[in-house]
């Protein structure tokens, strides 16, 4: 017999946990479960991330991604502020090299501004009032609404505020199968059904939407960043510095960050994880993810699809 809830959410990451918290406020009376394959919220992507709320002056202004961005940015700095949380509010400049750095600089600028963001162009002198040890070529970016968080206690704030309002979170039961419809079986051997069911599951979300039909077309190809910590107990730096991106790329270089209690990391890399779960060693190693993984870069490296050649190399 299966357990049937209104809205079944498959991984309690930040997705999954937002958008319950959002169904809870909207629906206060419908039933709401996530299920979650580890012991507790956030042991994947959302709490393996460098913790910074960005402003939304990277992605062109007219996207949905520079939109929520911008407004995901604030809605998070009230939620830690009314939860306690930690939260540091170390602002982020962004520095040019050369001359030819500076037109993607003023891009950066322009899409700011007509997202609704605060960021200006300021002048070296300028940056060295705001952060004395950056260094840039004639002009810089200064982005006061950018901050960092601690997301795994992010996570876990949100995990508790929806088990005290009656949404039901069970660990340790990941999906294992679809059997009809909403009805899906778990890792543990429960049956549960829904009238919605949600998938955000990570890393292994696009998999669990194959079983559903969607998909068809799309896998995820699983990278990883490293970084460096500074060690020392001086404070070197106080502010964010982030280098001008290629915008043709979806990374935003190595750069420094500010953790919520002062620590400065420098990265990320950006480096192929040959497993989707290859954080270090050989965690979590599979063998079919392996050679999945190698298989699906290989063609991209051979065919150059999206300039992923290029992308390597750097």
């Amino acid at each position: 017999m299966a357990e049937h809830c209104d809205y079944l959410i498959i991984g309690a990451g930040i997705i999954g946990l937002a958008i319950a918290r959002e169904l809870h406020s909207r629906y206060p009376h419908a039933s709401v479960t996530i299920l979650e394959k580890e012991p507790d919220v956030a042991y994947h992507s959302s709490g393996r991330n460098s913790g910074v709320l960005h402003a939304g002056f990277y992605y062109s202004a007219d996207s949905l991604k520079a939109k929520f961005t911008r407004d995901g940015n604030l809605a998070m700095k009230d939620f830690c502020r009314q939860k306690g949380l930690k939260l540091n509010e170390c602002m982020k400049v962004v520095v040019a090299r050369d001359e030819s750095e500076l037109e993607p600089l003023y891009e950066l600028d322009r899409r700011g501004k007509r997202n609704g963001v605060d960021v200006k162009i300021v002048t070296e002198s300028e940056l060295k009032e705001i952060e004395p040890n950056a260094r840039t070529f004639k002009y810089a970016l200064f982005s006061p609404a950018t901050a960092t968080v601690d997301p795994t206690e992010l996570n876990k704030a949100i995990r508790d505020e929806l088990v005290s309002s009656g949404v039901k979170i069970i660990f340790n039961q990941g999906y294992r199968r679809k059997m009809d419809g909403n009805t899906i079986e778990t890792t543990g051997g429960n049956v549960f059904s829904a009238d919605k069911l949600i998938n955000t599951a990570g890393l292994y979300a696009d998999k669990i939407a194959r079983d559903f039909g969607y998909s068809g077309n799309y896998t995820i190809i699983p990278f990883k960043g490293i970084y460096l910590k500074y060690t020392k107990k001086d404070k070197p730096i106080r502010t964010n510095i982030y280098p001008v991106p290629n915008l043709k790329n979806p990374f935003l270089g190595v750069h420094y960050t500010i953790t919520i209690d002062g620590t400065i990391k420098i990265g990320p890399t950006s480096i192929p994880a040959f497993w989707r779960e290859n954080y270090k060693g050989m965690d979590n190693f599979k063998a079919s993810e392996l050679g999945n993984v190698l298989g699906w870069e290989s063609r991209l490296f051979l065919s150059n699809a999206f300039g992923f050649r290029g992308l390597a190399f750097d």
